[in-house]
């Protein structure tokens, strides 16, 4: 995560722990992804074999910028607290609260003022970002004028190639 929102994360995450007591721990699956990551995950349905992943390409993703991660939930089917099956469901209630623990994660984080994939036209259930108003053009040209440094060894030539 980037270096300003993970104090947040942390807390955020915390609250989550708390929420799901029993049988299902939410897990972010993805946080920083760095260009190169994330042109593989765009070729996999594409140039490489599988269904496709993304539709963002280096660049194109808030999780190039530390600003967006991705959950899942681990579930502890056989009482062993090994928590090694995942779930992507988000109509089901582990924790037996009466709510799906999927939607307590999202109300949870929404509280913190993150974007739900959920709630877009091409909803992305796992994603939540944290954008602060900045649009991925406006990260890219901070980028690109260096007032923004990356965890990304290869940013400056994807940005530069971009242009």
């Amino acid at each position: 995560m980037h270096p300003l929102l993970r104090k947040e994360v942390i807390e955020m995450y915390s609250e989550i722990y708390q929420a799901l007591p029993g049988r299902a721990i939410c897990r972010f699956s993805y946080a920083l992804r760095t260009f190169k990551e994330q042109d593989e995950l765009y070729a996999i349905g594409r140039t490489k074999p599988g269904k496709k992943v993304t539709n963002a390409k280096s660049v194109q993703s808030y999780h190039n910028y530390g600003l967006a991660f991705d959950i899942v939930l681990l579930v502890d089917n056989k009482g062993n607290s090994k928590f090694d099956n995942a779930s992507w469901e988000t109509n089901v209630d582990f924790d037996k609260d009466g709510r799906a623990d999927w939607f307590e994660v999202v109300t949870i984080c929404k509280r913190y003022g993150w974007e739900w994939g959920g709630d877009w036209k091409f909803t992305d259930l796992p994603h939540f970002q944290k954008t602060s108003g900045y649009s991925l053009k406006d990260l890219k040209n901070l980028v690109k004028s260096k007032k923004l440094a990356l965890a990304n060894s290869n940013y400056s030539e994807i940005i530069n190639k971009e242009s």
